[in-house]
């Protein structure tokens, strides 16, 4: 009985580690999917600039063409991935930093602004990634910036 007790404990130990490795191997996944997604949108909305400002000599971007590209790559998204449903919808908080008296103000862990940038954060809800009882993760949310240097 002592060989049945102790086997039974040695199996939901390696039970737990296994659903453990699984859950994390999810999570990790979707946290590089919607790194990239930020990353592609924060690339993407540098694209638009105001031409006549560029004309000028100054980097100054189209923030209502920015916003627009955004709401279109998360609206076609997969994200986080396909195997953690959502519990919501994508929000995405974008931050432009140019010509227009944005340098030198903090971006978090980016440092000072020096050069023209856009900040993209992505936050997305979940369903519980973890299927044990006592790891709860509900929410996923990535940041990614894109620079042009001067």
């Amino acid at each position: 009985m002592k060989i049945l007790i102790v086997f039974m404990g040695m199996l939901l130990i390696c039970a737990a580690f296994v659903f453990y490795q699984n859950d994390m191997g999810r999570y990790a996944r979707a946290q590089t999917a919607l790194k990239a997604l930020a990353e592609e949108c924060a690339a993407g909305a540098a694209l638009y600039f105001d031409e006549t400002a560029y004309a000028e000599g100054r980097t100054v971007f189209n923030e209502t063409e920015g916003r627009a590209y955004i709401s279109h790559m998360l609206a076609n998204s997969r994200v986080p991935a396909p195997d953690v449903g959502a519990a919501g919808l994508i929000a995405a908080s974008v931050s432009f930093y140019d010509d227009r008296g944005a340098y030198g103000v903090s971006a978090g862990p980016y440092g000072v602004i020096r050069h023209p940038s856009v900040v993209v954060r992505l936050r997305v809800a979940t369903e519980d990634i973890f299927r044990l009882p006592f790891l709860t993760v509900t929410a996923l949310e990535r940041e990614a910036m894109y620079e042009l240097p001067n």
